[in-house]
């Protein structure tokens, strides 16, 4: 299979001064004074074929290797507790969690005793933490279902709980936890309706189903990929990447604050790039992007904190290197990275914090050193 083949596959989730360590190597910038002069306990992490590699972001927004070592064969996801304290990696293939923990000074990542079974091989799909750092959700893709663990507060560790492995649509894909911890919603790739899992959260960490769950996206079939909140939490926007049809949108609902209740919003689906596979939002929930696939853009949107409606950023969609597969916001909102699994580098933008504008980082596209990268994440640790 060629390697561009492998990606798609992939992509789609199978339906679908410490300078010295790694700055130094071939793929990076040899190490001098100014490259140490950093945004203090910021760290940028991407996932590749068995791999997860560091990155210390400066105050430029350029990443500077800081760490390289051998990780999950194939990761859907990654996600990092709200403190930045802990990282937590799936692995497909394998359908294993992989815990670590952040240094706060330099982002070394020390493993978390032994990766923690998520299903049946392969299984794992994107993780989700809770606001609260105390619980942690991974959907498991041929499984149809949603695993939870609670996370040790002083340590990391991940313990399986009862009450928290439930079903859910065909192949779900990513997770994600409302903005006060009381819901979580899963996007399930191949569901007939297109449809969103919707969970209440107890104080165990339990899951019970929302009401009226499942939420169709009111797109084609198949496609819900990516999730991310918006609008301050108050929405739900969705990537609808497809896997035979190709959507080219992007779903967006409010949330019931009470029920956890998923209502579309006037005008959804908002149009996007050829493939939004994932989508974030910037930590003040003003703008959204969507890493499109397959035309090798950025798309990025203003969302209306009353209505939620997306609208169009000026320039848009923005250019990146070949097949956006992952899209990160720094949590200070100053810059966007995008992860090209096909070129394997990483594509870096200033993020204009008024008009959304984003603009190329001088010396982006930045070679990982990495085959297929695919997971990101920033984490902020102080």
């Amino acid at each position: 299979m060629s390697g561009y083949a492998r990606v798609v596959i992939a992509a789609i989730f199978i339906a679908m001064c410490i300078c010295w360590i790694g700055c130094g190597g071939s793929t990076n910038p040899p190490c001098q004074a100014p490259t140490c002069v950093s945004s203090a306990g910021k760290f940028l992490y991407i996932t590749a074929l068995d791999d997860v590699s560091g990155f210390r972001v400066r105050t430029n927004g350029t990443p500077t290797g800081v760490q390289n070592q051998s990780g999950p064969n194939q990761s859907i996801g990654v996600a990092a507790d709200s403190s930045g304290r802990f990282l937590y990696v799936s692995d497909f293939e394998s359908a294993t969690i992989r815990a670590f923990t952040i240094d706060k000074s330099s982002g070394l990542l020390t493993p978390i005793g032994s990766p923690v079974s998520a299903g049946s091989p392969p299984d794992a799909g994107g993780p989700a933490i809770d606001p609260g750092g105390k619980f942690l959700y991974v959907t498991l893709m041929n499984s149809s279902g949603v695993a939870g663990y609670s996370i040790d507060p002083v340590t990391g560790a991940l313990t399986p709980i009862s009450g928290a492995s439930v079903a859910a649509g065909n192949t779900p894909v990513q997770a994600v936890v409302d903005s006060s911890g009381k819901f979580l919603y899963v996007s399930n790739l191949n569901d007939s309706l297109g449809g969103i899992t919707g969970y209440s959260i107890n104080s165990t960490g339990a899951l019970t189903p929302i009401p009226g769950s499942p939420f169709p996206t009111q797109a084609g079939f198949p496609g819900p990929a990516a999730l991310t909140l918006g609008g301050g939490g108050k929405f739900l926007y969705v990537g609808m990447v497809g896997t035979v049809n190709v959507n080219n949108t992007i779903s967006g609902f409010s949330i019931d604050s009470a029920t956890g209740v998923l209502n579309p919003l006037a005008g959804s689906p908002f149009p996007a790039g050829q493939g939004p596979i994932r989508v974030a939002s910037d930590s003040r929930g003003r703008f959204l992007f969507s890493a499109n696939l397959f035309d090798d853009t950025i798309s990025a949107f203003t969302i209306d904190g009353t209505s939620g409606l997306l609208g169009p950023v000026a320039g848009s969609p923005f250019p990146t290197h070949s097949g956006p597969v992952a899209v990160a916001v720094d949590p200070d909102g100053k810059f966007v990275y995008v992860a090209n699994t096909v070129s394997g580098d990483l594509s870096a933008f200033s993020l204009d914090s008024t008009t959304g504008v984003l603009s190329p980082l001088a010396g982006s596209p930045i070679l990982t050193g990495q085959q297929e990268p695919g997971g990101l994440a920033v984490v902020k640790t102080n």
